[in-house]
This record gives C-alpha cells, structure tokens and sequence, in this order.
C-alpha cells in the first residue's frame, strides 16, 4: 500500500526537485504517492506544516526561523537546491536611481517572506525609508503574476528568482540590478530549507528519511541529466529553451544538490534574525535544526550548466 506524503511548495513554480520527481515516478516506485501542494509565503507555510496540512515545506531560512522563535513546533530537516541566495532585484526599465524607489510601490511574496527582509535591509542602506517612503504590496497567490503587475505599473521593483528574471530582461519589462549582495552588505545564509513538524518527525521518521533521500536522488538525477531537466523547466514555467538555459545558469552558483544545511550560513541567519528583531533572542542551532537527516556528501556538483 502506497505511502501518502504532501510537499509543500511556496509558490506554483517552486518545490521544482519534489515536482520532477514525482512525474518522474521515482517516489511512485518507492510506494509514496506524493503530492505537491502551494501554500503561498513562508510565514503561511510554517504553519501549514505544523497544523499537519502538509508534511515537509519548502521556505526561506528566515521566515523559517521566525516561526521557530515565535514558538511553532517545526524544525529544519534539510537544505532546498537553492541553498545560496538565488534572488535578484529587478525593477521596472523607469528606475534608474535608488531615489526613484520612493513614492513607489514594491512586492514581496508575504509580510515576513526572504524577499521582504532582504529588500527592506537594500533600501535602507541606499537612504531609502522601507516604512515611510515605499509601500509593500504582497503578492500571495499573484506571486506568479509579477511581470505583469511590473508592467502595468502596480509595482515597481522586486526582489525575484528565474525564469522572471530573465523573461523581464527579455521583454523589457524590468531590468535587472543584481544579486543582494552586490547591492548592500547582506549576510550570506543558507537561503531555502525543508522543515516539518515535530509531531511528524516523532511519528513517522522512516517516511520523512525516505522522501528527504528520493528528493536527493533527484537532485543527483537531474544534475546528470540536465536536459530532461530543461525540457522539464521549460513545461512547468512555460517557456522556451533559451529562457530556461539562462535561468538555470543565473541560479547554479546558488543549487547545492545534496540536500546538506550551510551550517555557518544557518548561523548567520540566526544572527540576522536576532539582529532584526525577528526572533526575541539568539536562538541556538539545535532548537532549529534537527540533524538526523542530514546526508553524507557526495561529489561536488558541476561549476555550470553543461552546453
């Protein structure tokens, strides 16, 4: 009898390991009918997995730490492919200096999201007012829908992941400014983690170990054989060989494919979390993470994207 299992992704697009292999059938074949589910912002996905409503989610270090210091009973279990900081500011083509930011409105998946604290400590340190002078509008389920709110003008400026990046270059509906830490001194910290509760961890650790190891093995399956993974890209995000190739590259610094935590970048964003005042203290490694899942190295990943 197949085991049930429900990943949790944070927008349609993301979870992408956990996606190619379910229709892969490589979860199918070990008995665990998976299911993605989008629960849209890390602060809502921290606690759909706590409630039960999802099983393991995929969030960002910092909403993720946030919720752990306010008290729900989740832990990291594991690093997503993009353990680097795999954002980019992009902004409509009218933005040329940081003080054409004020007045205007900018985007973040949620209130508490990766790209809401990272675009706030951006703008500060460029002498923009994140709180007087720029407004937050937060996406949610328009998340999906950001080049075309970039062009319409409801917002200006984001910070995003691929493909939007390079399709708003390729339309000419936003440019690209660059990585945060180009822009503003911004910690490096492990970016995207899986986290499930405490309640799951206890009552069924073999299931959660097992789809933590088959999301690995994709990671190793696709990094072998990139061009099913883009021709997969290419269906999920509905674009053209060209788009895919290029978002993939801009983010394969950032992908790590073991599925390992960033021990000393978990540590500074446990620091920055403090520092922000996101958490009420400093909290230690292992309130957070749960180390029992994590898997032994293997060989180190290719520096690029196979031509």
């Amino acid at each position: 009898m197949a085991r049930s299992f429900t990943y949790g992704a944070v927008t349609k697009h993301t979870a992408i390991l956990s996606r190619f292999g379910a229709q892969a059938g490589f979860f199918a074949r070990e008995g665990i009918d998976l299911t993605v589910r989008t629960v849209f912002g890390g602060p809502e996905m921290s606690a759909a997995v706590e409630s039960g409503e999802v099983n393991v989610g995929e969030v960002g270090t910092p909403p993720g730490l946030t919720a752990i210091g306010a008290g729900r009973r989740i832990r990291i279990v594991g690093s997503a492919l993009d353990r680097g900081l795999a954002m980019f500011l992009i902004a409509r083509p009218d933005i040329e200096r940081w003080e054409d930011f004020k007045g205007k409105t900018v985007a973040a998946l949620s209130k508490g999201s990766c790209g809401y604290w990272y675009l706030r400590d951006i703008l500060v340190q460029h002498g923009v007012d994140p709180d007087r002078e720029v407004v937050f509008r937060h996406l949610g389920a328009e998340y999906d829908r950001q080049l075309e709110l970039l062009e319409a003008g409801e917002i200006s400026a984001l910070l995003s992941g691929e493909p939007y990046v390079s399709l708003g270059e390729r339309t000419g509906v936003s440019k690209t400014w660059g990585e945060p830490q180009a822009l503003a001194d911004v910690p490096s910290i492990q970016w995207s983690i899986q986290i499930a509760s405490q309640d799951f961890i206890e009552r069924d650790p073999s299931l959660l170990r097992d789809v933590l190891e088959l999301v690995r093995q994709t990671a190793h399956y696709v990094w072998n054989n990139q061009d099913e993974w883009i021709a997969f890209y290419k269906k999920l995000f509905s674009v053209n060989d060209e788009i895919a190739r290029k978002s993939i590259e801009n983010e394969w610094p950032h992908f790590h494919f073991d599925g390992q935590i960033d021990i000393p970048g978990l540590e500074r964003a446990l620091d920055l979390q403090y520092r922000i005042g996101s958490t009420p203290r400093r909290l230690r490694l292992d309130e957070v993470l749960d180390l029992r899942y994590q898997p032994a190295p293997s060989a180190e990943a290719p520096l690029r994207l196979s031509a």
